[in-house]
């Protein structure tokens, strides 16, 4: 829609010539130029690889409008279609990030509106130098430290484009969001995106642009390594980016589906598995009056899948927490069943910390007839790793209870103790089973 507003200005604010002198435009918003002046403005603005996608070039220099003209439209298509492209990216980046937020302002189109111009402000997009696409590079505040720009931007590939992600997973372009980056200074997975393609851990993000390499511990490292290599490469060139793996990968089967690559069972019996719900459903052990401390709830940092958004944490005293599941609601026979007990846990990059996990199988009077667990795990840094209890028939099986433990080993004040989602209690089956184990099937 045309702007009301007359430009009486006499001249061009570009070559601050008289518009007596030239052809002159005047633009949707109202203000006049030089039509050639604008046509250059708009040509030297075109974006490239070497510097974020900003289109700041395509704006009316007075009132910061896009600059919209039927004259102009051969220059400006190509660029409005990029603009709603890196829109729709905005978008996908703010669902991931805040999607409490963006949930909540899917019906109200103020708030949507918001919404989208912070992730358009906060957010680093750059173009493949492969296949021409913008993707999500990190967040303004690293690229303005730099200006956006790298000398060698022949290395700023999209996650489909980059034959590094692509050994790992065979479908980078939908999965990016997913990717699970080494550091590259160093060899703990990476937290950080900035410059459209240089990955950090907390650490290291913290001491740029100062951060020096920490030399890879070989054998004593257990971070996955490149095919043949026993070392990590860690400093300041692209070869030290490695993609250690793919979460929506991890959990698939088959990569096109979020299905857990597991063994054929029921559906899960633990109720508010990874904090979705606060806490509802689980209770803190209490043992001779002594109550635990509780495991606490907090959005997910290091993504497990696509779906999952929250996780509990520990402190620094060991947290516990206990569901029971009674199994005679749900089976017809207890006693002749597998059950699986799991959850995947993990650990800060910054602060070691440590994970238990045990099930107990009671009887109808409430005797434990059985328990077992794992032994003291050390929480892996900044990914996450799958604890698993399997148990055979138990004789007078009637409940199976879940308790998972964890805490910080440094003692810190806060939430930085081990992490924990996924918990799960399945009863186990092979084909063709179900309609003899669970009740109403």
């Amino acid at each position: 829609m045309a702007s009301s507003f007359t430009d009486n200005s006499t001249e061009c604010a570009i070559c601050f010539e008289s518009f007596d002198d030239a052809e002159s435009i005047t633009l949707t918003c109202g203000h006049r130029w030089h039509t050639d002046c604008v046509k250059q403005q708009l040509r030297s603005a075109k974006p490239n690889t070497s510097q974020r996608l900003l289109f700041s070039g395509y704006r009316c220099a007075k009132c910061k409008a896009f600059c919209d003209h039927p004259e102009l439209r051969d220059l400006t298509r190509k660029t409005d279609e990029l603009r709603e492209r890196v829109d729709a990216l905005v978008e996908e980046q703010l669902k991931a990030d805040l999607p409490a937020a963006w949930e909540g302002a899917r019906h109200d189109r103020d708030a949507k509106a918001r919404l989208l111009d912070e992730g358009r402000r906060n957010y680093a997009f750059y173009l493949c130098t492969g296949c021409d696409e913008p993707y999500f590079g990190g967040t303004v505040e690293c690229a303005d430290e730099q200006q956006g720009e790298l000398i060698a931007s022949e290395d700023r590939l999209c996650p489909a484009c980059s034959p590094r992600a692509q050994k790992i997973c065979q479908h980078s372009f939908e999965h990016g969001a997913y990717h699970v980056w080494k550091c590259r200074y160093c060899c703990n997975p990476a937290t950080f995106l900035c410059y459209g393609n240089v990955h950090f851990c907390k650490a290291c993000h913290d001491r740029n642009p100062n951060v020096q390499p920490i030399p890879c511990s070989a054998e004593r490292c257990t971070f996955p390594k490149s095919r043949g290599q026993t070392t990590h490469s860690n400093g300041s060139q692209s070869e030290c980016e490695q993609l250690y793996y793919c979460a929506w990968c991890e959990s698939s089967s088959s990569g096109d589906a979020f299905v857990e690559n597991e063994r054929t069972g029921s559906r899960n019996f633990i109720v508010n598995s990874s904090g979705e719900e606060g806490t509802r459903g689980w209770s803190p052990i209490i043992v001779r009056g002594y109550r635990s401390q509780m495991w606490q709830v907090e959005n997910t940092e290091v993504r497990v899948d696509p779906h999952t958004q929250t996780n509990f944490v520990s402190s620094y005293s060991w947290a516990s927490m206990m569901q029971t599941v009674p199994l005679h609601e749900y089976v017809r026979d207890p006693s002749s069943v597998q059950i699986e007990v799991s959850s995947k846990f993990m650990g800060r990059t910054d602060c070691p910390s440590v994970f238990r996990m045990e099930a107990v199988v009671t009887n109808s009077n409430g005797r434990i007839v059985h328990r077992v667990g794992t032994s003291e795990l050390t929480a892996p840094a900044g990914f996450w790793e799958k604890a698993s209890l399997t148990i055979d028939p138990v004789n007078d099986a009637h409940e199976v209870t879940m308790i998972v433990y964890g805490k910080d080993a440094n003692f810190w004040a806060g939430n930085f103790g081990s992490k924990v989602c996924h918990c799960s209690v399945r009863v186990l089956w092979e084909e063709g089973e179900i309609g003899n184990i669970l009740r109403g099937e």
